[in-house]
């Protein structure tokens, strides 16, 4: 079972509103947070991520690119990848998430509970990949 104080997850958001409730409610569920507002921001920021949540529309880079660049990543390969997104909610949009390597597409607004849920089961499922070091 996921300790989330151990973990950061990553909340990529070009709305500072969104990122200031997301990161505040994964905070109380205590998972460690690290923001950005950008995808140049998400593609810098991310390699001290346990997980990343990341917004499909974003001003300078869209989502599914951030995640297409983040899995070319030797260090982000593994690391689970939420999209979310209140625009691109077409099945479309949801495949061109997965093909980028999402690990899931998630249409907001999200409940906060069912999101920290789902990062527990992509953390745990990462965990169990990985070797024992």
């Amino acid at each position: 079972m996921t300790k989330r104080s151990n973990y950061k997850v990553l909340v990529v958001d070009d709305t500072e509103a969104g990122r200031y409730a997301l990161s505040r409610f994964l905070r109380a569920e205590g998972f460690q947070t690290l923001e950005a507002a950008t995808g140049a921001e998400a593609l810098a920021l991310a390699g001290g991520a346990s997980a990343v949540v990341l917004d499909v529309h974003l001003p300078d880079i869209m989502g599914v690119e951030v995640c297409r660049q983040l899995r070319e990543r030797p260090d982000m390969a593994a690391v689970p990848i939420v999209h979310v997104s209140a625009i691109y909610v077409t099945g479309h949009a949801r495949a061109a998430a997965e093909r980028a390597g999402a690990d899931a597409y998630l249409v907001s607004p999200v409940n906060p509970r069912e999101l920290a849920q789902l990062l527990d089961k992509l953390i745990d499922v990462r965990a169990a990949r990985e070797p024992a070091v």
